[in-house]
């Protein structure tokens, strides 16, 4: 009886689960990755492994998200630096169509032809202390309007200019008038005269510097130069 129940015993299976038991694991289907989420994964790859972590994927993550604000804001303010960039020869809002280069261009023009009368008058000519004034002070203006007609900064020097280029054909006209048989009639020098004097009325009439100090106010800040930096973005002046 004994060595039955033993031989029962020993002829059953092993107890417990065998192998065929087990069930395969299903693989768990890959999750779809956002455009953020596979840019990230690339950026990740391409790091040391020691930086493959979650604070390097946090820093990342910010990282990309940050260039994206940039590249929004970057757009955004180069398109308003262009359109203030352009009321030097276009007009700023309000001016109808009155702009700092025509006027300045005229300013030139007519105090060239304000020293070519002095220089060809006799009592002045070429090596008149006046004469030779109004021409240095002329170089000067048009040295300026060089620089901001091939887009660089210097409106303030601009601005100087002017202002010595006034004083200094207001002083040459005076003494062609001293000159004159009739000061109060002097033909086609007086009206250049006229006309120099009618460009420096507008130039100080323009809604120019009132458009720059609203493009400076919206666009001022420690976030925004950062912008500019990136961009390109130069600075707008005013006139004076």
């Amino acid at each position: 009886m004994a060595q039955a129940e033993f031989e029962r015993k020993k002829t059953q299976g092993p107890q417990g689960f065998d192998s065929g038991s087990y069930r395969e694991a299903k693989p768990a289907a890959a999750r779809a990755l956002s455009p953020l989420q596979q840019k990230l994964a690339k950026l990740e790859r391409a790091l040391p492994k020691a930086l493959r972590s979650r604070a390097a994927a946090l820093a990342l993550a910010l990282l990309v998200l940050c260039g994206g604000a940039v590249g929004i804001g970057g757009a955004k303010l180069r398109a308003r630096y262009s359109e203030a960039a352009g009321w030097y020869t276009v007009g700023a809002p309000g001016d109808n169509g009155y702009n700092l280069n025509e006027e300045l261009n005229l300013r030139a023009n007519t105090a060239a032809n304000v020293i070519t009368t002095a220089v060809n008058t006799p009592g002045l000519g070429a090596d008149a202390p006046a004469v030779t004034a109004a021409q240095v002070a002329l170089d000067g203006f048009t040295a300026c309007q060089e620089v901001l007609d091939e887009g660089g900064a210097g409106m303030h020097e601009m601005y100087r200019a002017n202002e010595a280029l006034g004083a200094a054909v207001d002083l040459l006209y005076g003494e062609l008038q001293a000159l004159a048989d009739d000061p109060l009639n002097m033909g086609a020098v007086g009206q250049q005269y006229g006309q120099f004097n009618s460009a420096g009325t507008i130039l100080g009439s323009l809604r120019y510097n009132e458009a720059v100090a609203a493009y400076q106010a919206g666009t001022g800040g420690p976030w925004a130069s950062v912008l500019k930096g990136l961009f390109g973005v130069g600075e707008i002046e005013v006139f004076g």
